[in-house]
Formats: C-alpha cells, sequence, structure tokens
C-alpha cells in the first residue's frame, strides 16, 4: 500500500535547464519520497540532418556513406537532406553516371527518414567540358528529383537552391527565374513563422559574380531566413553572420580530405534542430560513432568482469631480482599464472590490437567505428575514436613509470592462448636495467583479449607489477638508512592521487630495537570515531590512516602484527612499541615507530609496511613496502659493520 506521501502530486512548469524541480519538502525542508512531479510542456523540437559531399573519395568513401545511414536510423532525425555531390560524375558516360547513382541510392534508401537531396557539380556536369549540357542535368532530374524546390516540414521550411545553372559555364550565377521562384518561395515561407534555411552545393555567396549581396542578402534578411549552408569546399566551416542569418559550410561524408579535422577536414553529419518557439541550431557529429544500444551485450561484459575482477586473469608467480643490486643488464625471465575463467578462449599479449602507443606521449585505446575496422596506420579504414584510460589509470603516484625500474622486452615476447576454463603458466623473458637506488619495482602492461559476440578483439588491461626479490637493508641511523617505497602493487579506482609513502628502516644503536621512520605525504588526517584493540576486519580495512607493521623471524616466539591508526584518539601502541607521530605543514603527516626487535632475532627476519589513507572517506587505501599486500615480505639484513 502507498504511503499518504506517495499520493503528492506537483505540477510545474518546465524546470531550468541543468537545475533540479522544486520538489514537495516537508516543514524541515526535506523532499517528500514518493511524490508525482507532473512536468511542465517544453518546446518540440524538429531534428533535420544533412549529408555533406560524398565525391572524390572513391570507394573507400562509400563505408562512410553506410555508417552515416546507419548513425541516421539510430537518431532517427525528422527528414535527411543533402549538400549535393552524391556522385563522381564528370563523365561523358550515362552509364557510369547511373552506376554511381545507383550506389548512393541503395545506401540512402536504407534510411528510415524522408530523403531530399541537393545537386551540386559533381551530379550535374558533363564530362564533354561543353558548358551547358544538360545531359547529366535532366539524369538527375529523373534519378534525384528537381534542382530547387522548397519543403514545409512541420516545424520548418528548407528550400533547395540550384548551384550549378551554368553547368559548366566558369562564370557563378542564379538565373532571374530562379531568383524569381526564390523570392516566392522565401515569402511563402515567412508566413508560416518557423524557421526557414536554405541548402546549396556551393557557397554562391563567396562568387563575386553571383552578386549576393544586391540579388540574395536582401530577399533572406526580408523573409527572416536563419541559416544558409552549403557544401563543396570539404572544409567545415562557420562563416560570420549577415543582416542575422547564418552562414554554414560542411565538410565530407565519403568524401576526399587530406588535412586534420581541426583544419575543418572530416567525415560528418550535420544536423539543423528547430523548435516550435522559433529557434535553429546547427550542430555536427563525426560519422559512424553514434553507439547502438547494443554496442556491449552483457554476455561479453560478464567476460570482462571475470577476467579483471575480483582477480585478475593474469598473476604474477616468481620474484625478479632487484635491479639496485645489479651492475650490469641481467637476462630474467618473468613467469605468470594465467587463469581463463571465462567460456572463450583468451589470448595473452603485450601488444593488443587497438592501443597506440605514441613516443611522446602515453598510450591511447583506439576503437573503430562502423565506417573503417582498422587502426590508423592499416588498411580497412581508420574511423573510430581514443580513449586516454590508460593514461587516466596510469598516473604518478601509483602506477606510472616515473622512476620505475626500466624492464626491456622484445616485441611478441608475450603471446599465448589460453583455452576457456583452463589455466597455465607462462614465462616472459626479459631484461633488467642496472639503476642505482631504492626505485619502484619494473611493471608489464599485460593484456587478456578475448573475441567477443560480435566478432570485435576486446582487449583487457591488466598492469602487472613485478615482484622483486629485495632485501632491506637496515641502516645504522636515518641518514645511513636507504628510503624505500610503499606503494600500490595493483591498480585501484579508489587511491588518491599523492606521491608514494617512504620508510626508513635502522637498527637501535643498543642493537634490541628496530627503528620505523615513515614519511606520509597526506594533504588530509584522517581519523576513527573511536579506538579499540585491533581485530582482523580491523587491520584490514581501518576507518583511519594507519600503518601496519608485520614481521615475522625464526627467533620470535610468534610474528608481530600490529597497526596503529595515529590521529584515532585513544590510539596506543602494543606493549614495548614506542610511536610518534607529527603533521607536516600543507604536506602530509610523519611517523617514528620503535618495535622490540633485538639483533639476534634479525637473522633470517622479514618485514612488511603497510600505509592506509582514508581521507574521511568510506574507502581506505592501502600502499605496501612490499608485494602480496599483509602476506608479503622483504628480508631484513642487519647493518653493515663498519671498518675502524
Amino acid at each position: 500500500m502507498l504511503s499518504a506521501a506517495a499520493l503528492i502530486v506537483l505540477t510545474m512548469a518546465a524546470t531550468s535547464a541543468g537545475a533540479p524541480p522544486h520538489f514537495q519538502a516537508d516543514d524541515s525542508g526535506r523532499a517528500t519520497d514518493g511524490q508525482v512531479v507532473k512536468d511542465g510542456a517544453r518546446p518540440r523540437v524538429q531534428r533535420i540532418a544533412i549529408l555533406p559531399d560524398r565525391t572524390t573519395g572513391r570507394a573507400w568513401g562509400i563505408p562512410y556513406l553506410l555508417a552515416a545511414v546507419e548513425d541516421l536510423n539510430i537518431i532517427r532525425p525528422d527528414a535527411v537532406f543533402t549538400v549535393g555531390d552524391m556522385v563522381q560524375g564528370y563523365t561523358r558516360s550515362t552509364s557510369l553516371w547511373n552506376t554511381e547513382a545507383d550506389e548512393y541510392l541503395s545506401a540512402v534508401g536504407k534510411l528510415s527518414a524522408a530523403f531530399y537531396p541537393t545537386a551540386g557539380n559533381h551530379d550535374v556536369i558533363s564530362g564533354t567540358r561543353t558548358a551547358g549540357d544538360a545531359t547529366f542535368a535532366e539524369q538527375y532530374r529523373q534519378r534525384f528529383g528537381p534542382v530547387w524546390y522548397s519543403v514545409e516540414l512541420d516545424l520548418a521550411t528548407v528550400l533547395v537552391v540550384f548551384s550549378d545553372e551554368g553547368l559548366g559555364d566558369s562564370k557563378m550565377g542564379f538565373s532571374d527565374t530562379q531568383i524569381a521562384w526564390l523570392s516566392g518561395a522565401l515569402q511563402s515561407a515567412s508566413k508560416r513563422n518557423q524557421p526557414i534555411f536554405l541548402l546549396m552545393h556551393r557557397p554562391m555567396w563567396r562568387y563575386p559574380s553571383v552578386k549576393w549581396n544586391d540579388r540574395v542578402q536582401p530577399l533572406l534578411e526580408k523573409a527572416g531566413v536563419d541559416a544558409v549552408i552549403a557544401g563543396h569546399f570539404h572544409a567545415l566551416q562557420r562563416e560570420a553572420d549577415v543582416g542575422g542569418v547564418q552562414y554554414h559550410i560542411v565538410g565530407t561524408c565519403g568524401g576526399m580530405i587530406d588535412q586534420h579535422p581541426l583544419a575543418g577536414q572530416m567525415q560528418h553529419l550535420t544536423f539543423v534542430d528547430c523548435t516550435s518557439e522559433g529557434a535553429l541550431r546547427v550542430w555536427h557529429q563525426p560519422v559512424g560513432l553514434v553507439l547502438p544500444e547494443d554496442f556491449v551485450t552483457r554476455a561479453d561484459q560478464d567476460r570482462v568482469y571475470a577476467l579483471r575482477d575480483p582477480v585478475p586473469a593474469v598473476r604474477t608467480d616468481g620474484k625478479l631480482p632487484d635491479p639496485s643490486t645489479l651492475t650490469a643488464p641481467r637476462q630474467a625471465v618473468a613467469r605468470f599464472v594465467v587463469k581463463n575463467p571465462i567460456d572463450v578462449p583468451i589470448h595473452v599479449t603485450l601488444d593488443p590490437p587497438g592501443v597506440l602507443r605514441n613516443a611522446n606521449g602515453p598510450a591511447v585505446w583506439w576503437t573503430a567505428g562502423r565506417a573503417g575496422q582498422g587502426t590508423p596506420g592499416t588498411n580497412g579504414g581508420a574511423n573510430g575514436w581514443t580513449s586516454h584510460t590508460l593514461a587516466d589509470v596510469d598516473y604518478a603516484s601509483t602506477m606510472a613509470n616515473n622512476a620505475r625500474s626500466t624492464l626491456r622486452v622484445a616485441s611478441g615476447a608475450c603471446e599465448h592462448d589460453v583455452p576457456a576454463k583452463s589455466e597455465v603458466t607462462i614465462e616472459v623473458p626479459v631484461t633488467l636495467m642496472p639503476q642505482s637506488g631504492t626505485i619502484l619495482a619494473p611493471q608489464l602492461d599485460m593484456y587478456a583479449t578475448f573475441v567477443d559476440s560480435k566478432g570485435r578483439t576486446v582487449p583487457i588491461y591488466l598492469p602487472t607489477r613485478l615482484p622483486i626479490d629485495r632485501t632491506v637493508q637496515l641502516g645504522t641511523d636515518v641518514a645511513s638508512a636507504v628510503s624505500l617505497p610503499v606503494l600500490a602493487w595493483n591498480y585501484s579506482p579508489y587511491d588518491t592521487r599523492e606521491e608514494n609513502p617512504t620508510v626508513q628502516i635502522t637498527r637501535s644503536s643498543d642493537g634490541t630495537k628496530l627503528i620505523i621512520d615513515a614519511l606520509v605525504p597526506d594533504q588530509l588526517q584522517a581519523a576513527a570515531p573511536s579506538w579499540s584493540a585491533p581485530d582482523a576486519k580491523r587491520k584490514n580495512d581501518p576507518h583511519a590512516d594507519a600503518i601496519r607493521v608485520l614481521i615475522d623471524s625464526p627467533a620470535l616466539a610468534a610474528p608481530l602484527d600490529f597497526l596503529v591508526e595515529p590521529f584515532t584518539t585513544g590510539c596506543t601502541a602494543p606493549d614495548g612499541v614506542t610511536m610518534k607521530c607529527e603533521t607536516r605543514a600543507g604536506t602530509g603527516w610523519s611517523a617514528h615507530m620503535e618495535v622490540p626487535l633485538p639483533a639476534s632475532a634479525g637473522a633470517n627476519a622479514s618485514i612488511q609496511v603497510g600505509i592506509a589513507d582514508n581521507d574521511d572517506t568510506f574507502h581506505t587505501q592501502w600502499r605496501w613496502l612490499a608485494p602480496a599486500a599483509a602476506a608479503g615480505r622483504w628480508r631484513l639484513a642487519e647493518p653493515v659493520a663498519r671498518s675502524k
């Protein structure tokens, strides 16, 4: 049964764009759940599509036209027009011209909307080079329609103008007959009190012989024309308004281009939106990039999740030598366990299709649109778009390559097929480069790919930081101790974009304690509501900034495992452990801990240090000294005795 609150009916005028409506609220100002909001009416919009030039694109241009038709059948405009140049033309063969017309009309014949063509120079000019040869103009009238006419749509009037009356005459112009028609058509259109725009192939206002400002512009201003749209130049551009009239030149849809999109050259669609209030807006969209509702299916998305969550399909097995201990390049083998949990084979690679690498910048994903299945620089067309996901997840504080160990892998060194529902171990030959200082562990950008239900190769990005066989050399004091990075070993969407913490580990002068000094970049220090002795749940997921220390040693009765939350009121360190924490203005905080561990217990001991960052949020993010989180350890080595 509905509550009384659910019966509230709120009627309002159309809300402001981008603003929430004024919901019914109770006396305290809280919106009442279950209410019914009757939204006010808004101006109706009529969407009109325009296909730009197709010609001089040869056969490779047709996929763009076909993709445009698919886009339009998803967008579903009320009508589709062209700006001309639909056939290559300029031929003396009516048979060839008709073949080209068949090709174009076959493509646009699949449109779900009404189609209205505009005649361009390629459509009507004869290859005889005889000015005025009307052979193909007559062919056009038979196959496509009239060369000038008007269309009265529900919310707009479109006037299609003929810009090649000379049929090859180099002097551009409008005949008195067409001007007379245009004048009358504009008068009729103005009486409808709705948006008016003109379509033509050539931008006739650019030709002095047309005398546009004297013969045409006054007619447009008198009738209240909103826009004039032309093609021909194969370069998208918006000109300045004249007398309240917008001027646009569109690019291509399958036509030849040879410059960058920012130079106006692209395969695109143009749209004109007209509202019942009389507003008109022109906008554009690249071809082939409208995604159908089943662009990705549930079955394929389930495969993606299975390959990456909760355990990635690719996991490391074993450790590599520490690059900071090398004096020369070292050949090694990186070993991985690959588990394929899905119902189709996967391919594990370092060089997946669809990843474009830039020597001067991060790699990006390439996704093919419907007008081409290749990638830039390959056969098959390169219509599509890029995604900078790889750059977004690969940032300086965690998985990025700053201060990362250099790892060289030959191209093609990792190409492995893994059958469905199976597990294999793979080995990848690598070369580790010597690097001084304690730097981040190396990383391999692994990919597991599969062929989805639409026949596309889907790459799953699995950045894998490789464990290294590192020994922590204890210092005799902070000055002699190595600064060790505490880092994210696996990507997390919740990891804060702050620099990695560092720790220095030293042996006390009397040999009885292990001293840990941590420096934590952190702009917001977080505390839990209260303190209690940490149980396993709190150790794994504290609701505050925290440090966790784990030490194993055969000489200890039991491993040490403790967590402290420096900013939680009442927090105490375990018996025998002393802790001092200080905030550092605007940069983070530091912690100094002294842990009972005599030098005799240091032999064969190992350590893990984790630093948790909460930032007063739901999610707490860990960074660790060694891989494998709480299960990871690095060996401890007692200070080297100084020679006297």
